[in-house]
């Protein structure tokens, strides 16, 4: 006997609607109007044969029914994307999608790029770079080149170094300020990173000095501008190593202490479980850890 089940679009709008528990946020996820989310509803409502919301003056709230059935349509729809998504892994030559910040693109992965074309000619890249975080669950990446402590969750990662920090300027910054000893810092205008407020109070203990300047000429919400305006010679700036030592190498950047911080954060890999025996991942992620500009001490 064929069964008839309400259309997988309607499905998909009742979980976002219900997720948000309103059916503007839903509609900007899904780029159509309210309108067209009400009444999308209601059409899934009247196949189904029993109301999912209640209908409030600011909103709309899941009812019993709607709770439950949010319950089961997650699923279903979970199990849909996982099954999509081990299929298109396994039969289909689409290109490898990897997420990665813009410093390691520039320095580390495009400067050698074609020495992996040439490897894996089988195996076609796309690189996402960006401040964005790519979310796994949901994001159409493959792979994501991160920073960070390895405690994602529901993920496979796989560090690929320890990384550390110094201090770093512009050479006619380091001329201007007259920069001899790490005592100077208190004299001088810092650039910050919004999420990461106590990273020069951490740098100063372990170069054992006390850090009394509390000017922050600059904050930025990301690295890549932190370090872009220490180029420009508008502060000094904690840039991450080795993945800043074509900076040094190019003498675009100085590190005026030659003092090394280890970094509690490390570079990782990190991609889907069911996605661990992907052959494309695995050696994208064995030439990366093969680059000699990666592994390379700092200069």
């Amino acid at each position: 006997m064929k069964h008839k089940y309400p259309p997988l679009h309607l499905l998909s709008i009742f979980e976002a609607a219900a997720r948000h528990q309103n059916f503007k946020a839903a509609s900007n996820e899904l780029c159509i109007t309210p309108s067209a989310v009400s009444h999308q509803i209601k059409a899934l409502e009247q196949q189904l044969g029993f109301s999912l919301f209640q209908r409030k003056s600011r909103g709309v709230e899941l009812n019993a029914a709607g709770e439950m059935y949010l319950n089961y349509v997650q699923q279903g729809l979970d199990c849909f994307e996982l099954g999509t998504r081990k299929t298109r892994n396994r039969f289909s030559s689409q290109a490898l999608k990897i997420s990665c910040f813009t410093t390691l693109a520039s320095s580390i992965i495009i400067p050698k790029l074609g020495a992996f074309q040439a490897k894996h000619p089988d195996i076609e890249l796309r690189i996402e770079t960006g401040n964005h975080v790519a979310d796994l669950r949901y994001d159409d990446i493959d792979l994501a080149i991160r920073i960070g402590q390895g405690n994602w969750p529901n993920t496979t990662h796989q560090k690929l170094l320890d990384l550390s920090v110094s201090a770093v300027c512009s050479a006619p910054f380091f001329a201007q300020h007259k920069i001899n000893k790490l005592e100077h810092v208190n004299q001088l205008p810092l650039i910050d990173l919004a999420y990461m407020d106590d990273v020069w109070q951490q740098w100063s203990r372990a170069v054992g000095i006390t850090l009394s300047n509390t000017k922050r000429v600059l904050t930025f919400n990301d690295y890549d501008s932190s370090i872009n305006a220490a180029t420009q010679g508008l502060g000094m700036a904690l840039a991450i190593f080795p993945l800043e030592n074509q900076r040094l190498e190019n003498q675009s950047l100085i590190a005026p202490f030659n003092e090394f911080v280890p970094f509690e954060r490390g570079l990782y890999a990190v991609y889907r479980e069911e996605d661990e025996g992907r052959h494309d991942i695995q050696c994208f992620i064995n030439w990366l850890t093969t680059s000699p500009e990666l592994y390379a001490e700092n200069r």
